[in-house]
């Protein structure tokens, strides 16, 4: 009992993967939104922009063209090649996102930002090509 008690408590905890930008990251881009911002458009892949996004999100507004971004990468990857079916999914999907930012306050703004993002990578994910 004293052994297993001992491996309880001397393993690390677990911790939710965070937001890859840092404090001197954030100061050399002039703030967080700024740094987040640069991360986003830096990044080649659907996923890795997508991922930036939902770690750092900003709460706000702000997150409208950290989504537009994300957008840019993602959609090519399917919406072109996408058949009617695919296409109508998709808009029926981001309707979806459109009801949150119907609500009051820049929180819902930003929800629905993520919402449209996180939307885009499904379908690139699942339709698309890779990268």
């Amino acid at each position: 009992m004293t052994v297993f008690a001992s491996c309880m408590f001397a393993t690390p905890a677990l911790t939710a993967p965070k937001c890859p930008i840092d404090d001197d990251a954030a100061a050399k881009a002039g703030g967080l939104a700024n740094a987040v911002t640069a991360a986003v458009k830096a990044e080649f892949s659907c996923e890795g922009a997508f991922r930036i996004l939902d770690l750092c999100q900003l709460g706000s507004t702000a997150d409208n063209a950290l989504s537009e971004t994300v957008l840019t990468k993602c959609e090519p990857r399917f919406l072109p090649k996408a058949l009617p079916a695919t296409k109508a999914a998709y808009e029926k999907a981001r309707a979806k996102c459109s009801k949150i930012a119907a609500k009051d306050g820049t929180m819902y703004q930003g929800q629905a930002a993520v919402c449209l993002a996180r939307t885009a990578r499904d379908f690139a994910r699942k339709y698309g090509t890779k990268s």
